[in-house]
This record gives structure tokens, sequence and C-alpha cells, in this order.
């Protein structure tokens, strides 16, 4: 049972950091005075938006398909399958009139219908019947582009994972190649979007895009890349990521675009990348994603668009209910976009039926029966061409390149500690004595607990001690592990470190009950260090470190022991540590090829080294530890939370 006494640590610490980011966009806001500062601000956040969505490939033939259509008396849709990538299929369905028409392009949100379910296809029915032609396409993992099956670790019969969990297990892993699952579906979007513009239908001066909640996000994205986009509707998506952060809200992979609060931006910005181009963010009084932000949202965006002389084109929209594409909020988007847009005003939806998912299939229900290769195929192929083309790296260049990937400084001499006198108490029994804890940074207490030893209560512990980083809870494993016993009856000293996030500090945010919950607090804050340039990985390396620091300072002997989760961090700090130590570790990650490899599994975002396999994978970093680290017992993809 996880003590959580320090149970909001790691998240204040983060809040404070992504506020401190985020003050000097507020500053240059503040300063934005004419049109020539507002052109320099759109100009600057653009050249960055950019930034944040690595790995984008090259445009290759779309390939395009109607493989069926659907006749209705006002409009047609036609099933079309295009492929983004190379034998990469999408499907989507095109709403079209006859002539020339302006267009839109639709995105979905987290629903397994996707393209088919209600609310979306009401808006493209809507739409179309206002005069516009709509394409609106499957999001990967979504609707008819399923992408975990048996030969994935899905047990027979199963359902494959949700579609948020599904962009989780693909997302996470490709940070370690330097991919982003945002980028992957921004480029669905882009080539989408190339396919709509191609058709003879469209009048490619009159272009919108818009989508619900995790559509919303891609419609967010789009805007920031994409000059083609003339109009832009986000639904239920733009708040702050401050504000996501504060109300303890983890979201998907492809919600969090690395690098971007380290950048100075926030979501607004992303869609004043293009400013002053008409954009409307649509919102809910009791949706999740925090109004307030919206609201803040959109005074940035009016700002901006005031001073290039457009007020009128940074609008919001602001509906009764909860999170959702309601029709209240369909049709503010289709007035939008009509004004806009548009050849008349008539805004109101009429009465529509939704059609049957089956009939809008344009795959036969699954792409890759189709013939479409599936994002782990990608993803093998991008982690074996990285391999192959690594340099041979010395110890030297090995920690330095671990360093940088972990953005890691090397803690320099011994942080202040103090002595928990009260805290935790002494049980004679498993040979647990006194606490201390080490202060790494501002804000950032590492708790250390002595078993073997049950006197000086005062004072910092000297002579031989492993310092040991566990799996989820150290102070546990020291009295449930039976090897970890052993050596206390043998006579050794262990000091059990909790490192930031984890045992005592392990947050008590996101209403989590464990480290490995798939949208808990640890892949939360883990996904914040992306955002911000500051690894999580990184962070408890550097607490490690920083107790190591401490206790050679006063007299300690130390080797290193880490278990599961923490043997990561154990191994870590082993190699880049001026002293060299000895290091075992159990329970042991082998390598992140085998996440690669193994795409159902649990291995936490926290324990990733991001963009790492371009230069390294951890079998290299076992190596060059040489005899002084010893291993034990392998773990494989999947991993117990004790």
């Amino acid at each position: 049972m996880y003590r959580q006494r320090y149970g909001h640590m790691v998240h204040e610490h983060a809040v404070r950091r992504v506020r401190g980011l985020l003050q000097d966009r507020v500053r240059r806001l503040a300063g934005l005075h004419n049109a020539s500062d507002a052109e320099a601000y759109v100009n600057d956040i653009r050249e960055k938006a950019a930034l944040c969505f690595p790995a984008l490939p090259e445009k290759t033939d779309l390939r395009p398909r109607t493989t069926g259509m659907l006749d209705f008396k006002e409009f047609k849709v036609e099933k079309v399958v295009y492929e983004s990538r190379p034998d990469f299929l999408v499907t989507a369905n095109l709403y079209v009139l006859k002539g020339e028409a302006p267009c839109v392009l639709g995105l979905c949100g987290h629903t397994d219908e996707a393209k088919a379910y209600g609310p979306y296809q009401l808006f493209a029915q809507g739409l179309v019947r206002k005069g516009f032609v709509v394409l609106i396409i499957d999001p990967v993992s979504q609707g008819e582009r399923r992408q975990f099956y048996d030969e994935e670790g899905v047990p027979a019969g199963d359902p494959e994972p949700s579609s948020t969990t599904a962009h989780n297990l693909m997302g996470n892993p490709m940070l370690l190649a330097g991919d982003y699952l945002g980028s992957w579906m921004l480029w669905d979007a882009t080539r989408g979007l190339d396919y709509l513009l191609q058709r003879p239908e469209t009048d490619v001066s009159r272009v919108g895009v818009t989508g619900c909640s995790g559509g919303g996000t891609q419609t967010t994205h789009l805007t920031a890349i994409d000059p083609r986009i003339t109009m832009a509707a986000p639904n239920c998506y733009i708040t702050s990521w401050l504000s996501n952060l504060e109300n303890e809200l983890p979201t998907d992979a492809e919600q969090n675009p690395p690098r971007c609060l380290e950048l100075g931006l926030d979501e607004a910005d992303l869609l004043l990348a293009f400013a002053p181009r008409p954009t409307l963010i649509m919102a809910e009084e009791n949706c999740f994603f925090d109004l307030r932000g919206a609201r803040q949202a959109h005074a940035d965006m009016k700002r901006v668009h005031s001073l290039l002389g457009s007020p009128q084109s940074a609008e919001i929209s602001v509906g009764p209910l909860d999170h959702g594409y309601h029709k209240h909020a369909r049709e503010a988007m289709y007035r939008f976009f009509l004004r806009h847009g548009g050849d008349h005003d008539d805004w109101q939806e009429p009465e529509m039926e939704e059609i049957p998912e089956a009939q809008l299939h344009a795959a036969c229900g699954a792409t890759i029966p189709f013939g479409s290769r599936k994002v782990f195929d990608f993803m093998r192929t991008r982690v074996r061409d990285q391999a192959a083309r690594r340099p041979s790296l010395t110890m030297e260049t090995l920690r330095a390149s671990v360093q940088r990937r972990l953005h890691l400084e090397i803690p320099e001499g011994q942080p202040p500690h103090r002595f928990l006198r009260s805290s935790g108490g002494q049980d004679p029994e498993t040979g647990k004595g006194y606490q201390f804890a080490a202060e790494t940074e501002p804000g950032i207490q590492v708790i250390l607990t002595m078993f073997g030893d049950l006197e000086n209560p005062c004072r910092l512990p000297r002579g031989e001690l492993t310092l040991y980083a566990g799996h989820v809870d150290s102070e546990q494993d020291c009295i449930d592990q039976p090897w970890l016993r052993s050596k206390l009856k043998a006579g050794e000293r262990i000091l059990a470190v909790d490192v930031r996030g984890m045992g005592q500090s392990m947050p008590a945010t996101c209403g989590s009950r464990s480290l490995l919950e798939p949208y808990g607090a640890d892949y939360m804050y883990a996904s914040y260090g992306s955002m911000t340039g500051q690894s999580y990985l990184g962070r408890r390396v550097y607490d490690l470190l920083g107790a190591m620091n401490l206790l050679i300072g006063n007299g300690a002997d130390i080797s290193l022991a880490g278990r599961g989760v923490g043997s990561v961090v154990a191994a870590l700090a082993a190699l880049l540590h001026g002293s060299l130590p000895r290091c075992m570790i159990a329970d042991y990650l082998p390598s992140y090829q085998l996440l690669i490899d193994n795409p159902l599994h649990n291995w936490p975002l926290s324990s990733f080294i991001e963009g790492c396999l371009a230069e390294f994978d951890l079998p290299e970093v076992y190596a060059a530890l040489g005899p002084r680290l010893a291993l034990r017992n392998p773990w494989g993809a999947w991993i117990p939370d004790r």
C-alpha cells in the first residue's frame, strides 16, 4: 500500500515548471502593440510549431480508390481508400454534391466508429447539405483502421485495446525512435487534404477543417502546419496545457507534442500560426477540457487578429452541455463556415438520419486484411534502419549521448538533507531503521530508508552499503523481495531510495492506484517531461546521482542496485556517476527493442529515453558497465505492478 507521504510533490513541481515556461509567452503577448509585432509573433510560432512534429515523411503517390458509392436524394457518399504512406491505408467517406463547392476536412475524435459515429457523420451530412464537399477520415486504430491483432498479443476472441489505450501503446514507443504519433495523424490528415483538393468538385480557395476532441486535436495540429486551410473550427479540445496539468488530466500520446512547452507554445499558438485565418473555438460548459483555458485562448487569438486588422476572424462558441459534437455546436460550425466560405446563410441543421456503420465501410471493415501495413511494421523498419546506422560509441561518447538524451546535467556537490526522525517508524523484524531526505532540487525530496541498521537516526550512514532503487516502491521491495532479504540476513545494509514519483512520493493525483496505469499520474508527468524538454526519467536519474553525492561525500562506499522500473534508473546512474560504482539490476528491461517488437506491453513511458534508438539501446549501456554490472532475471513486455 502506497504511503504517498509526498503525494503532491511531483505535481506541484511540474506545475511550477510549466507556469515558468509559459511566463515568457504571457509577456510576449502583452508586448504586442502593432501589426508588425503581431506578424513577428506569428512567424516565430509558425517556425516553432513545425519543430513539434518530427519525422514527417516525403509525399508519395496517394493511390486513391473509390470502393463504393451511396446515392442519396440530396448528396452522394463515396467510399474512399488512399495511402498516406506507401501501403498504409486510410479509409474515408467523401460527401459530395454536383459542381464546384467549398470543402471541409472532417477529423474524428476517440470513438470506435470514427467516421461512422453519429455526431461525426451528422456534421458531414449537415455540411454537404449546406453546399460543402466533405472528406471525413478514420484515425489510426479507429473505425476500419484496427492495428492490434492476435500477433500483437491480443488474446483470441478479445477486443483490441480501446482507441485511447491503443494510441498510447503505439505512440509511447515511437518516442524512442524520435517519432511522434501526432505526426502520423497529422500526415494522414495532410494527405487527406491533398486528396480532397485534387477532386474536381472542390474550390481550393475555400478550405475548412473541423473535428471534436481528438479530432479537435488533429484540427489544431493541421491548422498549425498547413497554409492551405482557410478556416478552422476545433471543438471540445482547446484549453491550455497548463490547465490540463493543473486539473490532473492526462491526454493521449498524439496530444502531447514534443518540446512544445520548452519552445514556449501553448495550444492557442497552434491556432495562431497562420493568423488572422478565421478560427472558431468551440467549447462546452461541462467539458473536461477547462473552459477557462478556452476563453483565454480566444482572448489571445482576438488580440493577435485585431492587431493584424481582422478582429472578427477569431471567434468562440460555448455550449451548455458536456464533451461532444452536439447539435448546437454543429450549427455554430455551419454558421462559421458559411460566413467565411459559403454561398448562403442558412445555418440551421435539418432533421437527418444516421447511416448504418457497415454501409460506410470503405475497406470491408478493416484495412489490414484489405492490404494495409501496420504502424508496427513501419516502426520496426525505422528502428532496424537506425540500428544499422548507429555509431560505434566509446564509454565517453556513450555517456555524453545518454546525458544529452536525458536532458541531464550531472549534479555537483552534496544536496541539502534532513532527518525524518518521526517518519516511517523502525521495525526490528524487517530491519527497517531511520529515514532521511535529500533535496536534489528546490521542491523535490528524495526519501531514503535504511535497512539493516537501527542506529544513528541523526547521522548519515558511512561505510559499505547498497543504494537501492526499487520497482514502484523501494521500501516495500526491501520487505517483500527474497533476494534483498537474504542480503539483509547476511549483514548487508541497504538504503532504499524513493526517487521522485515513486514510493513515498508516488503522486496522489489523477486518481492513480498504480504507477503502470496507461492514463495515470506517472504517464502524465512523463508526457509533460517530453513537452517541456525535461526527461522525467532523466530527473529520476538526477535524484539518484544527487543521493550518491550526498552519501559518498559523507564517507559511504556505495554500490547500486535496482529492480523493475528502478533498474533503468540504477543502470543509468551507474554509467554516469564519476565514482564508477558496482551495480546489480534485477527484473530488468533487456532492451527498448523489446518494446518495439512487442506492441502490447506495459513498461511505463517514464522508463523511456526519447530518441535514444538513433544512437544506443540499453544493451550498449549494460555492456559499457562491463564487470561492474550484474544482471538478474530479465523481464518481458508485460510486468507486474509490485
